[in-house]
This record gives C-alpha cells, sequence and structure tokens, in this order.
C-alpha cells in the first residue's frame, strides 16, 4: 500500500514550479499551512498507509523540503502540512502547481475561518447612527465588523472642500493631502494651488455665486464626509467611523461657489498616484477615491480619461448620484463610465426625494430623508462656525454624499479583507451584487440600483471567492454622481455628493451604455 503512496508522490513532485516559501502574512486569517489535496483515484489506499505527522513520500517543494500528512479528506483527499505558514496567495500558487499534475483533482490551500461576530463600538452617539444598524435602511455594519474593521496600509481619496481638526479624527491617520484649487477666490485661502489641504471655509454672499443665487454658510462638507468614513471608533468619543484604521488622503477641489472641473480631474489623476504638472507626486496613492460632487451635463473627455486611468492606476471611484432629483444622466461624474454610482433612501427605505435617479445608480445607501427637525439624517462630525471654523460639533445631514461615503469605507474594508484577490472591478461587481431588495416600490433597479447596500454581505463575498461574482458580470462599468441636503443650525442647503454605475434587471446585470457627468 505504501508503494502506492510512493508513486503517486514521485508524479506529484515532477509539475511543481520554484516558488520559495516566504515569510507569512503577519494577518493570520491570510496565510496557512495546510493545503488541501483531492486525488484523482477514489482508492482510499493510497493515504490509508500515512499516518499524521508523517512525511508524504516523495510529495516535496520544489528546495526538497517535505509535506507532512495530518489527515484523510472526504474519500479521495488529504490534508497536508508545510513546512512553514505561508501567505494565502503563496499557498494558491503551490495548489495551482500540484493540480496542473494528471494525478490531482484538486488542490487549494485549507484556509482560517473564524466565527460571524458582530462588533458594537463604544462611542456614546452610536445608537443614533441608525444608518448602519437598522433592518430597513441600515448597512448592516456591526456584522461586517466582525470580519473586518480596516487596514492603515488602505488609502481613502477624498476629492471634496479639505478638512478641519475635529476631536473625534485622529490626525495620525490624516494624510498631508493637497490643495488643488487654481482659482485663489475660489480657494479662499489667499492663494491657488499648494500643499495645504485645510478647509478655509465656503460660505458665500447673497449674488457672489450668480445673479439672484442666495449666500450660505460655510459647509464644512469634507468634514462631514470623513466623519462618515474614518472618525474614530470604539473610542468612547462622539460617532463612529466605519473604516477603524484606513488613512485619509484629502484632496481640495471644492471652494467658495464650487470647483472647477479640471481641478477635480487632475485630483483624480493624483489621488491615484498619476503624475500631475506643477504638483508633487502623490506619495501615498489611494485604493479608494471618494467624490461627493456633481455638476450638470454628460461626462466630458477629459473625466473620462482621467477616471479610466485612476481605475487602470488600481484606485476604485465611488461617485455620488447627486441631490437635484433629475435625471442621472444629465449629472456627472455619476454617468462616467468606470466610477460606482451611489444613490439614497430614508430611514423608512424609501426612496429620497432629493436623489437623482436612472440607469446610471449602481446601488443606494441610507441618506436620509425629510424636513427638520424630523429629519432622520446622516450623522456625522461638524462645525458650528458659519464662516471660519468655531467649535467642533456634530450634525445630522442628508444627501448622497454620505451614501457615497459609506460605500467607499466599505470598499476600503474589502481591499484590506482581501488585497490580493480584488481589483476595482471584483470590488465594483461585489457592492452591486451583494445588496439586498428595496423595501417598497419607490425604488427599483431601473432608477436606484440594484437594492441597498449591505456590508457585511459584501464582505462576507470579498474574503469567500469574489471571482464568482463575474459569472453574471457585464464587461464594462459606468458611473454616478451627486449632492447633499444639510441640516444643522436650523439651516438647509445642498451640496456636491455622490457616486453610482450600474443596474440588474431580476438577476442578471446589464450595461446601458457609458455615462457622462460633470462635478461643480
Amino acid at each position: 500500500m505504501l508503494n502506492n503512496v510512493l508513486a503517486v508522490g514521485l508524479s506529484l513532485c515532477v509539475g511543481l514550479a520554484s516558488y520559495p516559501l516566504s515569510a507569512a502574512d503577519p494577518d493570520p486569517g491570510a496565510s496557512t499551512r495546510q493545503l488541501i489535496v483531492r486525488l484523482k483515484d477514489n482508492d482510499l489506499r493510497r493515504v490509508q498507509a500515512v499516518r499524521r505527522n508523517d512525511t508524504v513520500p516523495e510529495l516535496r517543494l520544489p528546495d526538497g523540503r517535505p509535506l507532512s500528512f495530518i489527515r484523510r479528506f472526504n474519500r479521495n483527499g488529504m490534508v497536508v502540512s508545510l513546512p512553514a505558514e505561508v501567505s494565502l496567495e503563496e499557498a494558491r500558487r503551490i495548489a495551482e502547481q500540484l493540480a496542473e499534475n494528471p494525478a490531482v483533482a484538486s488542490a487549494q490551500p485549507d484556509k482560517r475561518v473564524y466565527p460571524a461576530m458582530v462588533l458594537v463600538p463604544n462611542d456614546p452617539e452610536f445608537t443614533n447612527q441608525w444608518h448602519l444598524f437598522e433592518d430597513t435602511a441600515g448597512i448592516r455594519m456591526p456584522a461586517g465588523w466582525g470580519q473586518e474593521t480596516g487596514s492603515g496600509s488602505i488609502v481613502i481619496a477624498q476629492l471634496d472642500t479639505g478638512i478641519i481638526p475635529h476631536p473625534d479624527l485622529n490626525p495620525a491617520r490624516i494624510l498631508a493631502g493637497y490643495d488643488l484649487i487654481t482659482d485663489p477666490d475660489t480657494a479662499n485661502d489667499g492663494d491657488g494651488r499648494d500643499s495645504d489641504p485645510t478647509d478655509p471655509g465656503d460660505a458665500t454672499l447673497a449674488n457672489e455665486c450668480g445673479v439672484g443665487v442666495p449666500g450660505e454658510a460655510s459647509s464644512w462638507h469634507g468634514l462631514a464626509v470623513a466623519g462618515v468614513m474614518v472618525a474614530e471608533s470604539d473610542n468612547a468619543t462622539d460617532i463612529a467611523g466605519i473604516d477603524f484604521a484606513a488613512r485619509l488622503l484629502p484632496v481640495r477641489v471644492l471652494g467658495k461657489c464650487g470647483g472647477a472641473i479640471s481641478d477635480v480631474v487632475d485630483a483624480i489623476r493624483w489621488s491615484a498616484g498619476l503624475p500631475v504638472a506643477g504638483v508633487p507626486d502623490n506619495p501615498t496613492p489611494a485604493k479608494v477615491i471618494n467624490v461627493s460632487l456633481s455638476g450638470v451635463g454628460s461626462c466630458s473627455s477629459e473625466e473620462q480619461i482621467a477616471i479610466d486611468a485612476a481605475v487602470n492606476a488600481g484606485a476604485v471611484i465611488v461617485v455620488a448620484a447627486g441631490n437635484e432629483a433629475t435625471d442621472v444622466a444629465n449629472i456627472s461624474p455619476a454617468n462616467c463610465g468606470n466610477v460606482v454610482t451611489v444613490g439614497a433612501v430614508g430611514r423608512d427605505g424609501n426612496r429620497a426625494s432629493y436623489m437623482n435617479i436612472g440607469e446610471e445608480v449602481d446601488l443606494s445607501g441610507a441618506g436620509g430623508d425629510g424636513d427638520v427637525p424630523n429629519a432622520d439624517g446622516i450623522l456625522t462630525l461638524f462645525n458650528t462656525g458659519s464662516t471660519v471654523p468655531v467649535a467642533d460639533t456634530l450634525a445630522e445631514i442628508q444627501g448622497t454624499s454620505f451614501t457615497t461615503a459609506q460605500v467607499s469605507a466599505v470598499a476600503a474594508l474589502m481591499w484590506a479583507a482581501n488585497g490580493t484577490e480584488l481589483n476595482p472591478r471584483l470590488i465594483q461587481e461585489i457592492l452591486r451584487s451583494t445588496t439586498r431588495v428595496f423595501p417598497d416600490s419607490s425604488c427599483d433597479t431601473s432608477i436606484c440600483g440594484s437594492g441597498i447596500l449591505d456590508a457585511d454581505a459584501a464582505l462576507a463575498a470579498a474574503l469567500d471567492d469574489p471571482a464568482s461574482v463575474f459569472a453574471a458580470a457585464p464587461a464594462n462599468t459606468s458611473g454616478g454622481g451627486g449632492g447633499c441636503a444639510l441640516v444643522a443650525n436650523g439651516s438647509s442647503r445642498f451640496d456636491p455628493l455622490f457616486v453610482l454605475l450600474l443596474m440588474a434587471a431580476g438577476l442578471r446585470w446589464c450595461r446601458r451604455g457609458r455615462k457622462s457627468g460633470f462635478p461643480e
């Protein structure tokens, strides 16, 4: 009987490529020491002669180190041990080589799995963050945190009004960023482009942004969007951000009266680590680019070229569908290709009254809806200053900007959970394919995307078999736009917003052409 094992071992050894074992991934969930090997011959005698921890005769690595027998597995299989812990990526390479041998039916890493626990942070305002946990419209974040809470190696770029300090933001997680606003009047900080992304405020006077346009207080939009994504969590302070560890790259593109699309295009490139004339290279390229802004019109060629380049560089671009209650086909960059376009539902799961709708929307999230004082908005970080920063506070804010932020943060968690197998297209497809159904007929897949964001399901798919989502996925991707209704200190306003993408018809995705658009 042992001779049978020897014969198989000899044939197994022939096909192995030279893959030296390297140090295991520091994350134990992303490494293994075992493989599951199934033989084509169903005869159990091939493994019965070998006992636990014995060397499997002639089943060796290219450098000569042996594999150890652990146990028989389901009739014609066996679990074997490698000489040392290796990353899952390396274990997959070894298994692929084994599977090429005629004697082997299949081989795969014996990866670790863990209890699907629910994590509830101790932040005092978490109970008011309904968008994270409520059954109707919440994104099921506590269960998602049981699978992944984030990694400091992941960077989220935020194209927005800039950033200001807040007690619930960890300065160590805020990267240097850049101010890419070219026009000094728009920048409102005394100059044009520079290395300081601090938000000086974007308050305006009546008629300053056009005849008949009323003045508005500073929006602190960048701080509010950042709070949804990366406010410190489980620190017994204020609110819980969705990603516990990712670093934020603030990129200023919006100031007084909005911003220029030429600056936004440069910001997309720069955020992804691509060169921009006259600006130092970004040393920390982003894996996720949050674009919570929008403008009227079709996607311009310059927008699309920059988006495509950033995606090819490895970044997922998440864009707000916008808050003008119109067809997203007329809102960019939400209607550009290769972006994830995000819509919004209220706390009751109904389509948000302000949301831009259409086939370009990929999915929706909890954005809030309603009038003051019953706003049911997204609780996030804010400042009391009407012009310049004054005091730190929290505020409830509505809009697709904040659903965009939720999707961006979940995408960052997906990168952290399984960066070796994922890519921008896979993340887009997983986000769309793991949504849960809308609770009523106010939203359907023709106007609000595939469903409501489900962080738990998206992370489970990212960790399990991400490539399988392509079985029903379209060949191309496209995106969405933005806008937000802000409720704070008794005032209400709309600001630029967020991202979306594709559509589902029944159980099958279909592409309805490339989208175009232009951020304000």
